[in-house]
């Protein structure tokens, strides 16, 4: 009803109203909760549980719309909350800082054939098997679930999508001058791990790169390598018996069919792959896991894995790979040294 000012009572009924609907905020703002995980994904968003589709996120003018939130288990609506403002996000990551211990972040990109509720339940694993001690954020880009035979589409999105990851790193950095952002790739996500590797050393602060953990990256060897080599993150060969984990785990499998294919489709071997171009170098520790029975038919899943997890987690705490606690075999090969990971006894 709107508001009539010949009578006393009705206008001040409606002041009333007016001065509540001014400090009532237009959206609620994100709260992290306990064991909840931040969001950002360029994906067009959606009214329901599957919250967003594999599409692009783009306005009226065709321009990317990012969405920002935090996100637990279950994942679905009632436990995602999106903050209306960059500054809102940033807000809630701060909340989520451990006061006297160094601030740090944890970004995981998935890879292709991955919806956006899927992603989030990876990063919730991730989050726990990883232990990381600080706010784990997923970046989420428009992957297809409708057909596994949609890679050359989520290739394109995946080029579409990079801007906003470096846009999104830069904000990061801008908000929490010199914290060191740790990265988390897993197949086609790996390279978004690649890109923000060299974004890091666009920028020239060497403080704001922590770890980057990669699992079977469909990335192009020779790409990989080179971008670790300017961020003077791969020089020289491994060291034989290292004080600490390298800054760059890199696991790799001889049986992953998914990326065979991906090495048939792109003419060159991909960096996860455990064949004759293994990076090997001081900066990287490379982790066979060919062994382990796991990562599904395909051999590509095993980012999961318990012992995977477990080795990963170790490997973020700085524990060297020649470790018994880790389990890992050192093998001896031209160029240098790697490690395989062995089934639990």
């Amino acid at each position: 009803m709107p508001c009539r000012l010949n009578r006393v009572a009705l206008f001040a009924l409606c002041a009333l109203g007016l001065t509540l609907f001014l400090r009532a905020p237009a959206q609620a703002e994100c709260v992290a909760k306990p064991g909840s995980i931040f969001f950002v994904t360029d994906r067009e968003a959606l009214d329901d549980n599957q919250l967003f589709s594999g599409e692009w996120g783009t306005d009226a003018n065709h321009n990317p719309l990012i969405t920002t939130g935090v996100i637990s288990a279950p994942v679905d609506k009632a436990n995602e909350a999106r903050c209306s403002t960059k500054q809102a996000l940033i807000n809630a990551i701060s909340s989520q800082f451990v006061s006297k211990r160094p601030r740090q972040v944890l970004v995981y990109v998935h890879g292709y054939y991955t919806s956006f509720v899927t992603a989030v339940e990876t990063a919730l694993a991730l989050k726990e098997g990883l232990q990381f001690p600080g706010p784990v954020i997923v970046y989420s880009w428009p992957s297809r679930k409708t057909s596994a035979l949609a890679y050359r589409t989520d290739e394109d999105n995946a080029k579409w999508s990079m801007p906003h990851f470096t846009n999104f790193l830069g904000n990061i950095n801008k908000a929490f001058p010199g914290m060191p952002v740790s990265l988390a790739g897993y197949s086609l996500g790996s390279r978004f791990v690649t890109e923000g590797i060299a974004f890091f050393r666009r920028e020239g602060c060497k403080s704001c790169f922590g770890r980057a953990v990669l699992f079977a990256p469909d990335v192009f060897t020779a790409d990989l390598r080179t971008a670790l080599t300017a961020s003077n993150l791969c020089s020289g060969k491994p060291l034989t018996n290292p004080i600490a984990s390298a800054p760059v785990p890199l696991y790799v499998s001889n049986n992953d069919r998914a990326l065979r294919q991906s090495e048939k489709f792109h003419g060159n071997q991909r960096a996860g792959q455990a064949g004759g171009d293994l990076i090997l170098c001081n900066g990287v520790d490379t982790i066979d896991v060919s062994y382990l029975k796991s990562g599904g038919k395909s051999g590509h899943g095993y980012l999961l894995d318990p012992r995977v997890l477990q080795d990963a987690a170790a490997a973020f705490a700085g524990e060297p790979p020649t470790s018994p606690r880790r389990g890992l075999k050192q093998v001896s090969r031209t160029g240098g040294i790697y490690y395989e990971l062995l089934p639990s006894p």
